[in-house]
């Protein structure tokens, strides 16, 4: 192991370690143990290990590049062009695109192109903006915006967020409009721009004398930023077998002395993989509005529960919602996230929830627009903070064109699934994505009396690398229980064969 992160026999301590930084080291001891080709790596919820990019997304995005190179160039201008030259502009597009390409690939390419501009209008018409093919061709090769030759809208471009807002409307209930969005550097980001703006460093809404309300297990860098800001937060605890919130954590809850300012929600739940019941939902939002609290929902996952309803639909004048393209992308390099606030909810957590806090002049959409850029809240850097024309626009690419192969990649997610449960012998249902499982609970475990540190180190050392789960549960439920034999199973970073092998491997060692 090159390096240490804690002076002990296994060089980290589940207990006090990041486990980002836990599962690298793992990383290099599964190399180093079985060679880089033959590690079955569980550790990162990153489905580009296992599943790949839209292909008819990526193919048409290079086109869209070519066809940049083609309209902007050391000799002419898209921006020359004006509307009564559409015609021009498709004849010259389609001879182009006949002396670039073989005959097939031309005239897919070229339907893909009248599907993308077509589809992409009727979604501007949803949001009562009337567009025809020139307004899209602009807005994509103008400045030569597709690849990155312009600086951009921070707040996003429009036909990106038109894109979003058609998108989401799938799955939420209230209305929305394309302006209701803020595109952030991945969902991260805007999780990094919520805390900074409502902490210390910005409005200093919340802090340590203030209460927040978390779901645990929880994505590890929520309870981090909660104690590094010193916030207190409470709990409700969610089952990591059956994914069922816990009544006991839900009536201390509704009987706390005191005032929860915010509610912070992953649904559905990173590290556990289950969405929460509409009845929970139902109930959290109860405790919200009786709080008057600001939630915060990270949906990032969303999208592989397409029959889900959303805590925005029962709260829509107090959420802010995170979400992204990575995962549903199988793109986490292309760092395209958002942040949805509605119009009411905009209004009412401006005039309600932070009245006399904002700075004279802003509503609570615009501070978050100052507070995404680095450094601090005022906004002097908010112009470099736009997500790079090419991750937009590949993005809507995958968005507008993918829908197929998205269906089939739905389907490899819950085979994986299901063959990971099925050859470890879990309990798990109804769950994706991610499993958590205690190491010890395995049938017929003989390794209870070793370390979960060693536990790790000899499955990687076998090669297969797990994520330790222990800091996604809350302190309190640390204290309560051991939690350092949980583990996270990202199922998505490889194939069926590779997930059987490694559930195989985990099963033969913590039983022999």
């Amino acid at each position: 192991m090159s390096q240490q992160l804690t002076q002990n026999e296994w060089g980290f301590s589940i207990a006090e370690d990041n486990p980002f930084a836990i599962f690298t080291l793992l990383q290099e001891v599964a190399a180093k143990s079985v060679g880089s080709e033959n590690v079955i790596d569980l550790s990162r919820g990153d489905p580009g290990y296992g599943f790949t990019p839209s292909e008819r997304g990526r193919r048409f995005y290079s086109y869209l590049l070519n066809l940049d190179i083609f309209f902007n160039n050391e000799t002419t201008r898209f921006g020359r062009f004006k509307r009564e030259h559409l015609t021009e502009i498709k004849k010259d597009a389609a001879e182009f695109t006949k002396s670039m390409y073989k005959v097939k690939v031309a005239e897919d390419l070229l339907k893909d192109l009248d599907e993308f501009i077509l589809k992409i209008c009727e979604m501007a018409a949803e949001c009562g903006i009337k567009w025809d093919e020139f307004d899209v061709l602009s807005g994509v090769f103008l400045n030569s915006a597709v690849s990155g030759g312009t600086y951009l809208n921070p707040q996003g471009e429009e036909i990106s967020r038109v894109v979003l807002a058609h998108w989401y409307r799938s799955f939420i209930a209230t209305p929305l409009d394309h302006d209701d969005f803020i595109l952030t550097y991945g969902a991260s980001h805007a999780i990094g721009t919520v805390f900074k703006a409502l902490g210390v460093r910005g409005l200093n809404f919340i802090n340590e004398k203030s209460a927040v309300l978390i779901c645990s297990p929880v994505y590890a860098p929520y309870n981090l930023s909660l104690f590094h800001e010193n916030i207190p937060s409470f709990v409700l605890s969610i089952d990591p077998i059956k994914g069922d919130l816990s009544e006991e954590s839900l009536g201390l809850a509704n009987n706390h002395d005191g005032r929860f300012k915010a509610i912070i929600l992953i649904d559905p739940n990173n590290p556990t993989g289950f969405s929460l019941s509409d009845d929970a939902l139902a109930r959290i939002a109860e405790i919200a509005k009786k709080n008057d609290a600001l939630i915060i929902t990270d949906e990032v996952y969303t999208s592989f529960f397409p029959k889900k309803k959303t805590i925005v639909d029962y709260c829509p004048e107090r959420t802010v919602r995170i979400d992204a393209r990575s995962k549903i992308e199988r793109s986490t390099g292309l760092r395209f996230g958002d942040m949805f606030i509605s119009r009411k909810a905009n209004e009412y957590i401006t005039n309600k929830i932070l009245k006399g806090s904002l700075p004279e002049g802003l509503d609570f959409k615009s501070y978050l627009m100052q507070a995404k850029g680095p450094g601090g809240t005022h906004g002097e850097l908010q112009h470099t903070t736009f997500v790079p024309g090419p991750s937009q626009f590949l993005g809507i690419a995958h968005m507008v064109l993918a829908e197929e192969e998205r269906e089939r990649y739905f389907e490899g997610v819950r085979h994986n699934v299901d063959v990971f449960v099925t050859e470890l012998r879990l309990r798990h249902k109804g769950n994706l994505y991610y499993i958590v499982f205690d190491m010890n609970s395995i049938d017929g475990c003989t390794k209870r009396g070793v370390a979960a540190e060693q536990k790790l180190l000899d499955l990687a050392g076998r090669g297969v690398v797990f994520l330790p789960a222990n800091l996604f549960f809350a302190k309190s439920e640390r204290e309560s229980a051991d939690m350092r034999d949980m583990v996270r199973a990202s199922v998505v970073n490889t194939t069926p064969e590779k997930v059987e092998r490694a559930a195989r491997v985990t099963r033969e060692y913590l039983t022999s």
